[in-house]
């Protein structure tokens, strides 16, 4: 049975989720993850995903008002495909009640070089209730489309969200 538990300092799983960020997520999409883990402005969520006592993945969030924006989420690679991306979304979801549960993903563009990986995660979002909205925005060399489950988001809540974000914590702006 899928858990989650939050990480802070010296939390037990830091070393294989900073192994695993790696891994997942490409050089230009990386920003250090200390941030992430010892927010003190209760802005930051970093949970460490476990079946039984073993290490699954992780999933860091931003939240602001109704918004919880999935910032980075991975499973390890030997245990995809095994629907632990799917149950973690689905507690999130539950978890999360109320709130608007958000997730940037790189636009499904024709010749990228991963464009079939592109399509699939968004398949993979829109099967478990994520619908496209009409925020799309440019990052680090990348384009980028909002998925959105628990009704949609606009462009200038988006640009609110960032905006009281970095107001709160400078240091999560560069998210």
């Amino acid at each position: 049975m899928l858990r989650m538990e939050h990480v802070r300092a010296g939390h037990r799983a830091i070393g294989q989720i900073e192994e695993l960020y790696v891994r997942a997520f490409p050089e230009n999409e990386r920003r250090p993850l200390e941030p992430l883990i010892e927010d003190r402005a209760g802005i930051a969520e970093m949970l460490a995903l476990y079946d039984g006592e073993a290490f699954v993945g992780f999933v860091s969030l931003l939240n602001w008002k109704d918004i919880s924006h999935i910032i980075y989420f991975a499973v390890e690679e030997a245990l995809r495909g095994r629907g632990y991306g799917a149950q973690t979304l689905e507690m999130l979801y539950a978890q999360k009640r109320g709130c608007r549960l958000i997730a940037d993903v790189e636009e499904a563009i024709e010749g990228a070089p991963n464009a079939m990986q592109r399509a699939r995660r968004i398949a993979f979002y829109e099967r478990l209730g994520f619908a496209r909205s009409s925020v799309r925005y440019a990052w680090r060399g990348e384009e980028y489309v909002i998925l959105s489950r628990g009704g949609d988001i606009t462009p200038d809540e988006f640009r609110n969200f960032w905006r009281e974000i970095d107001a709160k914590n400078k240091e999560m702006g560069q998210y």
